[in-house]
């Protein structure tokens, strides 16, 4: 009986190891300036729009001062490279009583120095920093490997907040590098408006 428990919580050691194991090396920081260099490119996606300014407005010079601000908030959580794709987990502030942030999982490709592709592939519920961290591990070495995301969507992962977007009524669009949802937004007629 001793050996058989033995041998069962031995075998149960070493699949829990694997799993870690697995998580970590795909999962890592990046250093300070690979993490510098694709924030820089990522932020007029990421980040919300300057006041004033429209999705085909927001590449003008003029909106520089206001996404570098924006880029000293973010932080590369987690970066892999295979080949010309990358993927990230970034994340941001989030308002909230407590320190919380929001986590973004983006595939990127790359064709010589030009972004050829970008996909927000996720973007996690508000949480705290040691929630995020867990999960956006998780979440990140499934994007990574192509795994299926959908059991961590909201309508599928019970009472743990995982994913917000995408949902049944919000995705990310490739082409035009944006959230779009099929709600409709009662306050469109007077955007961009003084």
């Amino acid at each position: 009986m001793k050996n058989t428990f033995f041998l069962l919580f031995a075998s149960a050691l070493f699949l829990l190891s694997s799993c870690g194991n697995n998580a970590k090396t795909t999962a890592v920081q990046p250093d300070a300036e690979t993490a510098q260099l694709w924030l820089n490119r990522i932020i007029r996606y990421t980040a919300h729009l300057p006041g004033k300014a429209s999705h085909e407005t927001k590449f003008d010079t003029i909106h520089n001062a206001f996404y570098a601000e924006q880029a000293a908030k973010y932080r590369v959580e987690y970066y892999h490279q295979n080949g010309a794709d990358h993927y990230l987990l970034v994340s941001r502030p989030a308002p909230s009583l407590k320190v919380k942030r929001v986590g973004i999982g983006i595939h990127a490709r790359m064709a010589g120095d030009s972004l050829a592709h970008y996909n927000e592939v996720f973007r996690t519920w508000k949480m705290e920093e040691p929630q995020l961290a867990q999960k956006g591990a998780l979440l990140f070495n499934l994007m990574v490997q192509g795994e299926d995301l959908s059991p961590y969507y909201t309508q599928n992962s019970g009472q743990e907040e995982y994913i917000e977007f995408p949902d049944a009524h919000t995705s990310f669009d490739t082409l035009r590098r944006q959230w779009i949802s099929t709600l409709s937004d009662p306050l469109a007629p007077y955007r961009g408006q003084e």
